[in-house]
């Protein structure tokens, strides 16, 4: 175990022993810190927090922290943090209210100044980019990607694999696999380049713009576009797709017009090769 002499560990708490603890970091007494997990500097973890092995949190991050509500009386609640998740700078994690439990995923990539709030339930390998927020009660499916500076409200729903674009958010549920884009911010299309790299197969990506393309562009009601769909066999995304518009309280944000064609959104979507990841 490597912690650094200024920094204040407190008594109760768990810290593995190939964990390492940097300068002036303040760690709670009911904290726990998997293997191979580094904390930099000045970081704070405080409450109930569990981090799991092979996280890296840098400098001036803020985990575990009473939650910003004002119906929030003192009551245990707690946040947990999965494997190999990586926290940049000054990124705030609030604790749950009520008893509940702020989760991330396995391998989470959160960055610089991003704030998650109280409640929240983000699943694995989901991205935020600098400055993006998400407000308390917020889920988020696994693999979505943040750009900067977006911003959720409360109790929002955000599908798996979604690509919102920066500057952009929303008050509604984001369904699955699509792009957010644009101010008011609208659904552009389906995240092909996300699909594509978790390996959907051409069939299941056709049948997704399809269904997308009956729900929003057919002139019909979301209620007789699924009861259209069902008809036919689908996959289990598209079925997916049908369950999040049927459970959302919220409602689901609408959509652009016209969407891209495949062809165009590769194009919108294209990265340098030097870049990809």
């Amino acid at each position: 175990m490597s912690i650094h002499s200024s920094a204040i560990v407190s008594t109760g708490a768990i810290i593995a022993e190939s964990a390492e603890i940097g300068p002036y970091a303040v760690i709670g007494e009911h904290v726990s810190i998997g293997a191979s997990t580094k904390v930099g500097p000045h970081v704070v973890i405080d409450g109930h927090t569990s981090i799991g092995e092979n996280c890296q949190i840098f400098s001036g991050a803020s985990i575990g922290q009473a939650p910003q509500s004002i119906n929030y009386k003192g009551e245990p609640s707690q946040v947990k943090i999965g494997k190999g998740v990586t926290i940049r700078e000054y990124v705030t994690i609030h604790r749950g209210t009520n008893g509940g439990t702020t989760v991330l995923g396995d391998d989470c990539y959160i960055m610089n100044y991003a704030h998650i709030a109280h409640d929240c339930q983000l699943g694995k390998g989901v991205i935020m980019a600098n400055s993006a927020t998400l407000a308390g009660h917020i889920t988020v499916g696994d693999g979505t990607v943040m750009a900067g500076v977006c911003v959720f409200h409360q109790f929002v729903r955000i599908g798996r694999m979604c690509m919102v674009s920066g500057m952009t958010g929303s008050r509604m549920d984001l369904p699955p696999f699509v792009i957010l884009d644009g101010l008011p911010p609208a659904i552009r299309g389906v995240n092909l380049i996300g699909m594509k790299r978790h390996k959907f197969t051409p069939a299941t990506r056709t049948a997704i713009k399809k269904t997308y393309k009956l729900l929003y562009h057919s002139g019909l009601n979301f209620t007789q576009a699924i009861d259209q769909i069902e008809q036919e066999e689908v996959p289990s995304e598209v079925k997916e797709i049908i369950e999040f518009f049927r459970s959302s309280k919220r409602g689901v944000i609408g959509a652009y017009q016209q969407d891209a064609t495949e062809e165009n959104d590769e194009k919108a979507m294209q990265i340098p090769e030097a870049v990809k990841v």
